[in-house]
């Protein structure tokens, strides 16, 4: 087949211009022959004719101008994009002699993104398709692409792309190819990313990611329950140096273990509910990671407490199928964290071949308190869509509350957290405050004390310690003491019985140096015992051993 004649170059200038250049679109005008015949031009892609056009379209605004003549235009829109992968000079010349235009030739440089001309292309294709096949065609191939992206993206992302470039260079030039030192991975897996703040889980979390950090991990989070989390809540594990895994990158986390295999050092399960649906996951995709399965606290004991005060034989049922899981959860898992000493001597016994470590959370110690005289009020501090919150906080103000002011008629209890049920009513001596933003500056910076009148519930109490933290000491029962391990000098705020709660509540409400006093032991208390240092090391302790475990478990019998 003959080829298309090529007009050849001519040095002379066309008068007109190439206004438009694209890989589907070329526009412009060009000046009519001296007896006023327009003109016929010659379209170019990297030296070869690709379309032959008039220039006998209305240019008005050219002839405002005092350019040309009105019909001087031309607009070609090319049958056939140009490829997008490939690198365009798009040249326009006169049939006649070869002098090229005004504005030619122009350059389109190979796409590499998704710009805005191969998105029109991709839209007109899928827009296109007339029947199921036709769609079910463009779906499979867009999906095929797609898994390739992420996969390709997946890569990267776990380093794995960069060890297997070094082994490549390995093999050709030998070991001696000097290769950069790999950062240890930890995943962190919750129901929900920690929020600052919010509860003692995202605060265990964020103080447990930190110290990872710090032993030389780059941590990572996923949200089971929310693969698309707003970007708020994302923010501030951005700024703290820790990475989010998400959609659309990945669609769950079982997308993300299986994407990035073997790319994880760490794998840590928060809860039971995570640690049930992917322990086993976290085992087959990341077969050489230590998988750490986090207790927060024992749910199934909660349960039992909440089933025998309540006389619910269903919650009872249901907390003998939440210590098996937890059990099983705990044999299989390498090593197994939790806060509270209790918890740790009730799993060491109750599964003797789990390794069981108590690692604490980070709680940072705020200024001495120096007020206690000016401040009035008690405080109950929870989150009352939390069981015991709410059935304490009842018990508290039918109970508890009206002998106290019958004693001290001017003490008033503030009930401060989040869901709260609106349609409780309140006697005289409540002040419900809700959430708030500031727990400190709101509450802990203007009440004299704080209680935890919990009848059931497990672990240690995180909002206990906020308090001490703050220099407030906290009034509690028994099950809210749970874990502590308190000093002789502040055992007297943990009381064994209704009696003994509401007499230490008038005491120390009735003496402010008291308080003060204990103000000053209790942050003694939690700078020793909560200390970044003291978790970190508990920490490091626990992968230590987990690891050990997971060893001797692959070395043959």
């Amino acid at each position: 087949m003959k080829a298309p004649y090529i007009v050849p170059a001519h040095r002379s200038v066309l008068p007109g211009y190439l206004d438009l250049a694209t890989r589907t679109r070329i526009a412009g005008w060009a000046q009519p022959e001296a007896g006023g015949e327009p003109v016929a031009l010659q379209i170019l892609d990297n030296g070869k004719p690709v379309a032959r056009v008039i220039a006998n379209q209305a240019r008005p605004d050219v002839a405002r101008a005092g350019f040309s003549e009105v019909r001087c235009g031309f607009d070609l829109l090319i049958p056939a994009s140009l490829p997008v992968h490939e690198r365009h000079v798009i040249q326009v010349r006169r049939e006649s002699d070869g002098s090229e235009l005004s504005g030619s030739p122009v350059v389109i440089e190979a796409a590499r993104a998704l710009d805005e001309d191969l998105q029109r292309l991709v839209r007109q294709v899928a827009q296109g398709a007339q029947t199921n096949t036709e769609r079910e065609d463009i779906l499979a191939f867009l999906a095929d692409v797609a898994d390739k992206l992420l996969a390709s993206h997946a890569r990267t992302e776990s380093g794995q792309e960069q060890r297997e470039r070094y082994s490549r260079l390995a093999r050709r030039y030998g070991p001696a190819i000097p290769q950069k030192t790999r950062t240890p991975r930890a995943l962190i897996i919750d129901e929900n990313l920690p929020v600052s703040g919010r509860d003692a889980g995202s605060q265990a979390i964020l103080s447990h990611a930190r110290s990872l950090k710090e032993l030389g991990y780059n941590v990572s989070f996923v949200a089971a329950s929310d693969m698309d989390p707003d970007r708020s809540a994302c923010m501030p594990l951005e700024q703290e140096g820790l990475t989010f895994w998400h959609a659309p990158h990945y669609t769950s986390v079982e997308d993300l273990l299986r994407r990035q295999a073997g790319a994880f050092d760490v794998v840590y399960l928060h809860r039971i509910g995570v640690a049930t649906r992917y322990l086993a996951l976290a085992r087959h995709y990341q077969s050489g990671a230590t998988v750490l399965y986090s207790v927060a606290d024992l749910h199934h004991q909660r349960l039992n407490g909440q089933g025998v005060l309540e006389k619910r034989p269903e919650l009872l049922a249901l907390s003998r199928s939440v210590r098996l899981q937890e059990c099983t959860a705990a044999w299989q898992a390498d090593g197994v964290l939790t806060h509270s000493p209790e918890e740790e001597a009730w799993l060491s016994k109750a599964v003797p071949q789990a390794r069981i470590a108590c690692v604490p959370w980070a709680i940072p110690v705020r200024s001495p308190v120096k007020d206690f005289k000016k401040r009035r009020d008690i405080a109950f501090i929870g989150n009352y869509a939390h069981a015991p919150n709410l059935d304490g906080a009842r018990w508290f103000v039918e109970t508890i509350l009206p002998e106290l002011r019958a004693k001290s008629p001017d003490l008033t209890v503030w009930l401060v957290g989040a869901h709260l049920p609106p349609h409780l009513c309140w006697p005289e001596g409540v002040r419900v405050v809700g959430h708030v933003e500031d727990l400190d500056k709101e509450v802990l910076d203007r009440v004299r004390l704080t209680v935890a009148p919990l009848r059931f519930g497990a672990g240690i109490k995180g909002k206990v310690l906020e308090s001490f933290a703050a220099g407030v000491p906290c009034v509690m029962t028994q099950t809210a003491a749970e874990g502590l391990k308190l000093p002789r000098a502040l055992a007297s705020l943990a009381t064994k019985d209704e009696k003994g709660l509401k007499a230490c509540i008038l005491r120390l409400y009735a003496d402010p140096e008291r308080c003060q006093t204990l103000s000053e032991k209790v942050q003694a208390y939690v700078a020793a015992t909560f200390s970044e240092k003291t978790t970190t090391d508990a920490l490091h302790a626990a992968i230590k051993m987990a690891a050990q475990k997971r060893k001797i478990a692959e070395q043959p019998a």
